[in-house]
């Protein structure tokens, strides 16, 4: 029996696939992708990088994940996707699934590999860029020097406590940023801490800045974060 592989595509950019994972992904038969589901409506972040490479001509497999925070649904759509998984394996067919980002950061994928090792199938993982690297070498900064200590935090609603978390660390990368923009932005406002955001990185819709008015001019999107340093004059 093959090996299921799991295959980071990183943050959007086609061309920060790495070898490896284009590799598999060239030699697999079939390739589960993820996607969003939203009002009927199904898109995929994957796709475009699935096609980008040729990758359109193999067996296709999209899984669409509700955007809701219900997890009975996506935990359902996990459960179907993980059956079928198992089904083309047995057919002795070559399997990849496919992420955005990094296999693990947030990642759809290690649902499924939770299953997948339940199940005691075999599987193996390549890893990719994620996208806050990918935000960092844009705005050519360092996330961490020396001893600095990073911080990821999503979907962060406690402002009170987003100040404290500078007593630990000496970096913050903060993701899923959406929900509490307006809150985040008051307080980068109030802070003068050195921010900078991505949004889209690596897609055609790229887009960066350290301007906060420029910045809350926008409509946030789903794929954006912000990387905060502290500024210790201010502080």
């Amino acid at each position: 029996m093959h090996t299921i592989y799991g295959v980071a595509l990183g943050p959007g950019d086609p061309e920060l696939v790495t070898l490896k994972a284009l590799r598999i992904l060239k030699e697999a038969d079939v390739i589960f992708y993820p996607g969003s589901s939203f009002k009927g409506k199904q898109k995929s972040f994957v796709y475009p990088i699935l096609e980008h490479h040729g990758l359109t001509t193999k067996q296709l497999e999209g899984f669409f994940l509700e955007m809701t925070l219900d997890r009975i649904s996506a935990e359902k759509t996990y459960d179907e996707t993980v059956v079928k998984i198992e089904s083309a394996h047995k057919e002795g067919k070559k399997v990849a699934i496919v992420c955005e980002g990094d296999l693990s950061l947030y990642a759809s994928f290690s649902y499924i590999l939770q299953r997948l090792q339940t199940q005691k199938l075999p599987v193996s993982l390549i890893p990719g860029i994620n996208a806050f690297s990918l935000g960092a070498a844009k705005h050519q900064i360092p996330i961490c020097l020396l001893n600095d200590k990073v911080a990821i935090i999503p979907r962060e609603s406690d402002m009170e406590k987003m100040a404290t978390y500078f007593q630990n660390f000496d970096t913050l990368v903060l993701m899923k940023i959406r929900s509490n923009w307006e809150a985040i932005r008051q307080l980068l406002e109030e802070k003068k801490w050195n921010f900078y955001y991505c949004e889209r990185l690596g897609t055609a819709e790229e887009f960066i800045s350290t301007n906060l008015k420029e910045i809350s001019e926008r409509t946030i999107p789903y794929f954006s974060l912000l990387i905060i340093k502290k500024n210790h004059t201010h502080d």
